[in-house]
């Protein structure tokens, strides 16, 4: 092993010297839904900065996180493998102690290997890090909008090497469990938050309207809206260093809000997220492009523009560089998603086939009650729930929420909220058998250790 990976690093690097070196800027916000983005159509919440950022770019409509939960969904943007497979199955941090495996490569030796300085701003959520070696890792806090772009200045500005930065922010990651949870109690670093009045904000379909969820969001908002102010920093001084024509820029967000039905889950509102790209260069870029992406697309997309070559194994994902000129482009129909655990306490391992129209969640073990993540259970929203005995938390019964079947099917043209299982319906056995078929074809080929004991169809080992 340690012989292939070194023939990699020399490979890399006669590479790297041999032709143009390009940099990298990934930024990540912290827990934020697809729709909660002005360019993505949200009417209330302000977002100029990434709006800007998606003029200049290419919007992905349909981009997916591929498990809902911070760590492990990092572990896979860094690897370009499924959670399955790199190892990180829940969180990293205190007892959760999940890591990626020994025999699986980050992006970031695979690119400092390469000749590349390699940096990260904020949060990590990642172990261990000495599988994440970085030349510039400074103590910040993820909240201090400000503060993190004048660190990314300093980085821009004394980086003379190709670079890939990580700029990773907190917000919009409630701040507390008690309380409001979201929010921006007083003005901090010199920023003034706006005001978002929670009678004016968008309660989505799957959670219950009530004054504590829309306080919640109000504040979800204020945070989103700092997270831009700090994004536009970065990507200012990005171009004042003069290293804008020469960059590659993704921002993403690691996957969707807090709240329960999303958090942890493999619904839309967990796992559908921003996906914005800025390629110098691109004439025409295709936006909004209508691909469903994943992030096991990443690492393979940051190894396509910088030139570095790795084939020590085969990556879940691949490159987007050939379809930002593309608007409907072919053969980006379907994306795999993969979820052991949020943390130690929320084991519910599941398999997801999303398609263009269809969706098709495996729940591997249906007969155990499905345990929210330790940050949702905890939350005004199903705390207050509970104790108001309801029976429905949006469109959605509690019971069903809790209780899952093995399979789920979702009609998401007819239904996006996810409200009908289609599983048992006989108009749509074809459509059940085929999506079956195709996800346990795929989950083969990976070698996915589960389906060594568990089938979807009840077939266990």
């Amino acid at each position: 092993m340690k012989h292939l990976i070194y023939i990699f690093l020399v490979l890399s690097v006669n590479l790297l010297s041999a032709g143009e070196k390009k940099n990298v800027l990934f930024l990540i916000s912290d827990n934020q839904t697809w729709s909660d983005v002005g360019c993505y159509g949200h009417p209330i919440v302000k977002t100029p900065n990434i709006d800007q950022l998606a003029a200049e770019g290419v919007r992905f409509e349909q981009a997916f996180a591929t498990t809902a939960s911070c760590g492990p969904s990092r572990a896979v943007m860094y690897t370009g493998l499924l959670t399955h497979s790199n190892g990180q199955y829940a969180h990293p941090h205190r007892e959760h102690n999940q890591q990626i495996r020994p025999d699986v490569t980050s992006v970031f030796e695979m690119l400092k290997g390469a000749g590349y300085r390699t940096g990260l701003i904020g949060k990590d959520h990642v172990k261990p890090l000495e599988k994440y070696p970085m030349d510039f890792k400074p103590r910040t806090r993820g909240r201090d909008v400000i503060g993190m772009a004048e660190l990314a200045d300093e980085f821009f500005a004394t980086s003379e090497d190709p670079f890939f930065l990580v700029v990773s922010w907190h917000d919009p990651h409630p701040v507390s469990i008690d309380g409001k949870g979201w929010g921006i109690p007083k003005p901090v670093d010199g920023y003034e938050p706006l005001p978002y009045d929670p009678a004016e904000v968008i309660v989505p379909p799957f959670l219950p309207d009530a004054p504590e969820v829309r306080e919640g969001i109000a504040g979800y908002y204020q945070q989103i809206s700092r997270m831009d102010h700090g994004l536009g920093l970065i990507l200012e001084s990005l171009k004042k260093r003069g290293h804008e024509e020469e960059t590659l820029v993704i921002f993403i967000s690691d996957h969707g809000t807090s709240e329960p039905g999303a958090m942890g889950t493999h619904y839309e509102p967990g796992v559908r997220v921003p996906f914005i790209v800025r390629q110098p260069g691109l004439e025409k870029p295709a936006s909004p492009n209508r691909a469903l992406v994943a992030f096991t697309d990443i690492t393979p997309t940051i190894l396509d523009w910088t030139g570095v070559a790795f084939d020590e194994y085969a990556f879940h994902g691949r490159s987007i560089l050939p379809i930002l000129a593309e608007p409907n482009p072919e053969g980006w129909d379907e994306v795999l998603l993969s979820h052991i655990a949020h943390d130690i306490f929320a084991y519910y391992p599941m398999r997801t086939l999303r398609q263009r129209d269809f969706k098709l969640i495996w729940n591997l073990t249906p007969g155990a009650e499905y345990p929210l993540p330790i940050d949702a259970v905890q939350r005004r929203t199903w705390v207050m729930l509970r104790e108001r005995e309801d029976e429905m938390i949006g469109g959605r019964r509690v019971e069903d929420f809790l209780k899952r079947p093995r399979l789920e099917l979702y009609d998401l043209k007819n239904d996006p909220w996810e409200t009908k299982n289609l599983a048992n319906d006989p108009a749509h056995a074809n459509q059940l058998e085929d999506m079956v078929k195709n996800l346990m074809g795929k989950l083969e080929v990976q070698e996915d250790s589960w389906i060594r004991k568990f089938h979807p169809l009840g077939q266990e080992q």
